[in-house]
């Protein structure tokens, strides 16, 4: 059985772990090196901006419908003494169509963008495989084979998440923004200023807390490939951890690196 000659790293809450910087800087190479596995793509990225965009659109659009709905129709047939329906409903009909179109467009560009993850996950898979296959062997042997897995399974899940998920929020959020901000120019100039004051404050908060916390994301992943590493190593050598009695001394390093691994998920995810 191979012994791991890894120093443990214990993380704390407060304090970042001993190596890693406290704040990691935006790496533009590795945004473009990304974008550059999803050129294949470019129509449905297109197609994924439209729906966005329509998305984004229908969302602005029924929050704004709802000042005419009460003041336009609501309202004038509270003190009718034979109210008519017939304006409402259309109405009604009309906001129902836009929730519609919102509703069938955030389903397309969902289904849209797994088959871009997936398709370029595909292609990072097969690329490392490849320049796997051209490293030397110590790279080999100064590495458990759960910290090699764990390249293929955990981190390129992280990074599908991502592609599927962050990065059409993040599209969708800032669409969804611009329609919403010209509504509110549209209703009131003053309270969209007030607004934008309260946002600002808020937008510093979050950059001050995630400068804070994306060492621990990072950290993360490396102490789970480090817990997934250990483990395959203990089960392959079972029958040596049996001869030698190393079952308690086993279990103490397992639990070590399980709570390196817990405390700091719970300091990127908390």
């Amino acid at each position: 059985m191979r012994v791991m000659n890894r120093k443990e790293k214990m993380i704390s809450k407060d304090k970042a772990p001993e190596g890693m910087s406290s704040k990691v800087s935006f790496d533009t190479k590795t945004l473009k090196r990304l974008f550059s596995y999803m050129r294949d793509y470019k129509g449905q990225l297109v197609f994924v901006a439209v729906c966005i965009l329509l998305s984004a659109a229908a969302s602005a659009a029924s929050s704004l419908f709802l000042q005419s709905l009460i003041d336009d129709y609501i309202t004038p047939l509270l003190g009718a003494y034979n109210p008519v329906f017939s304006e409402l409903l259309k109405a009604l009909v009309l906001i129902g169509a836009v929730y519609l179109a919102g509703v069938i467009s955030t389903l397309l560009y969902s289904r849209v963008m797994v088959t871009i993850a997936q398709g370029t996950l595909k292609k990072i898979r097969d690329e490392m495989f490849e320049k796997m296959q051209r490293l030397p062997i110590r790279a080999f042997d100064t590495r458990t084979h759960g910290d090699i897995m764990s390249l293929y399974t955990n981190d390129t899940d992280t990074l599908r998440q991502m592609i599927a998920q962050s990065m059409a929020q993040l599209i969708s959020s800032v669409f969804t923004i611009v329609a919403v901000v010209i509504c509110m120019l549209y209703v009131s100039v003053w309270l969209t200023l007030v607004a934008a004051a309260v946002m600002f404050l808020i937008l510093q908060i979050v950059k001050m807390v995630t400068g804070r916390i994306s060492g621990f994301f990072m950290m993360q992943q490396k102490t789970l490939a480090d817990v997934n590493g250990y483990v395959e190593e203990m089960v392959n050598g079972q029958k040596v951890i049996k001869v030698f009695c190393h079952e308690e001394k086993a279990k103490e390093e397992l639990r070590e690196k399980n709570k390196a691994w817990a405390i700091s998920a719970a300091s990127a995810n908390g």
